[in-house]
């Protein structure tokens, strides 16, 4: 007979028992958790406000940003990332105050390989390293174009510019039977004419090839040459080796379909009787008439004006640079410059100074302070700062002797006198008693004892009380 099952007595009787203890732990577990995420949300840079510096190829960026990570800064101020472009730290990383974000952005480059290109997106400039990266490897027979330049494939890792564009075309074999002489050659040429070239093949003018100079080179293809007897001439920057029959220079040229046109000229001589082996060259030689501008800067001069109120200025008359044209002829030989010769001279425009008139006349006005109303002869508008002893080290003496407190203003004492009064609002009457940094001319920095100090920083109008010093510099740096 089957039985049924029954509860358990001693099961229940201990979850009953033990159940104030467990919502005590739940409550307890609770309370620990808040106290947690209390802690974490006062972590330092949990939600503070952080100060990130932002590279972007090397262009700084100031943010201030409450973002958690590398990827919330980046999406916070729409910096995209595109295929190539690297980030440092990565974009996971948790910022931190004072964190510098490196950002790289990839670069197109054209790779053109036997004729197919393609366009490869990297942050690299160098060359050698692009090349790499894309898995292609450099024969130092190869031909190599880095941005239409040829060049040699060991210099790659040198190149000092970024690059946009590498072409290479791989060398090929084929035969060349030069008399009773057959030798293998690899070329990158694309011509039978261009390959025995870069072979540094010499033709001459009588030597028969076959098939012609103009066709295409193929893979394993014969060229065969049938030379004459040598005669160098060298001319437009090529140098033909041929066969002639005539006695002198001239006759040569005139095999050779070489004409000698205006100032051209050879060497040696046209006359010069020919003996085997003589190399004749050929001077190209022609002239250019060019102009060549230069400017005259002018001067900027100032005038006092006794009706014009201090601290104003007027352009009394703009500037204008003068302009002077020269006509050189310039004589080239075989397209190398040799001699300048100047042949004329023109002032095309005059030089005109600019005058800037500045106001010497002082006129008083009033103005009300929590003193009562003062008057004052000038108005400056300068940068506050403000400053303490404990700021300067507990130093509370001033350039003057003075002690620092409220009421002590610094500042360059060839623009506001030492001891003068001036008034700033928001600050009050100062006396003039520190020296501030030189360099800064239209700078005034507030002063305060330790226990009451106020932090400055902005553009305020400072106003020079009476009375009106004797030496007066009239002419202030312009504000930056």
């Amino acid at each position: 007979m089957s039985r049924s099952p029954q509860p358990h007595p001693t099961r229940a009787a201990s979850w009953e028992r033990y159940l104030p203890l467990g919502i005590l732990a739940i409550l307890g577990g609770m309370v620990l958790i808040a106290l947690l995420a209390g802690a974490i949300l006062l972590l330092p840079g949990s939600r503070a406000e952080k100060n990130i510096t932002v590279l972007v190829n090397g262009q700084s960026q100031t943010a201030v940003t409450r973002a958690r990570t590398v990827a919330n800064l980046l999406a916070e101020r729409g910096i995209i990332l595109f295929e190539g472009d690297t980030v440092s730290p990565a974009l996971t990383s948790r910022l931190t105050d004072n964190l510098t974000v490196r950002i790289t952005k990839a670069r197109s480059v054209t790779l053109t390989i036997d004729g197919q290109s393609q366009i490869y997106r990297t942050p690299l400039t160098n060359p050698a390293a692009i090349l790499e990266s894309a898995g292609i490897t450099v024969s130092p027979l190869d031909i190599l174009l880095v941005d239409g330049t040829r060049t040699d494939p060991t210099q790659l890792a040198n190149w000092p510019v970024p690059v946009t564009r590498i072409s290479l075309r791989r060398t090929m074999p084929i035969q060349v039977a030069d008399d009773d002489r057959t030798v293998t050659i690899e070329t990158t040429s694309l011509t039978v004419g261009e390959a025995l070239f870069d072979a540094g093949i010499t033709l001459y003018l009588a030597d028969q090839v076959t098939p012609d100079l103009d066709t295409p080179v193929m893979p394993d293809m014969t060229i065969t040459i049938t030379r004459g007897q040598p005669l160098s001439i060298i001319a437009d920057g090529t140098v033909v080796e041929t066969r002639v029959r005539g006695l002198t220079v001239a006759d040569a040229l005139a095999e050779s379909g070489l004409a000698l046109v205006g100032q051209d000229y050879t060497i040696p001589a046209e006359n010069t009787p020919l003996i085997p082996g003589i190399r004749i060259r050929v001077i190209r030689v022609t002239e250019d008439v060019i102009t060549e501008e230069r400017t005259q800067d002018y001067e900027t001069i100032f005038q006092a004006d006794p009706a014009l109120e201090i601290d104003q200025r007027q352009t009394a008359q703009t500037g204008q640079a003068g302009l002077i044209q020269t006509s050189i002829r310039v004589r080239y030989e075989n397209g190398v410059e040799v001699s300048r010769e100047p042949i004329a001279e023109i002032v095309a425009q005059e030089v005109r100074n600019q005058v800037i008139t500045y106001g010497t006349n002082i006129v008083l006005r009033s103005i009300d302070t929590p003193d009562g109303p003062r008057q004052y002869w000038r108005r400056i508008r300068m940068y506050a700062t403000s400053y303490h002893p404990a700021a300067l080290g507990g130093d509370a003496r001033t350039a003057i002797g003075e002690t620092l407190r409220k009421g002590i203003v610094a500042s360059n004492p060839d623009i506001v006198p030492y001891r003068s009064e001036v008034y700033v609002p928001g600050y009050g009457i100062g006396k003039m008693a520190d020296t501030g940094p030189l360099y800064r001319p239209l700078f005034i920095d507030l002063g305060y004892d330790d226990d009451n100090f106020v932090s400055w920083s902005r553009w305020v109008d400072v106003y020079l009380l009476t009375p009106v010093p004797d030496s007066i510099p009239y002419l202030l740096p312009q504000a930056s």
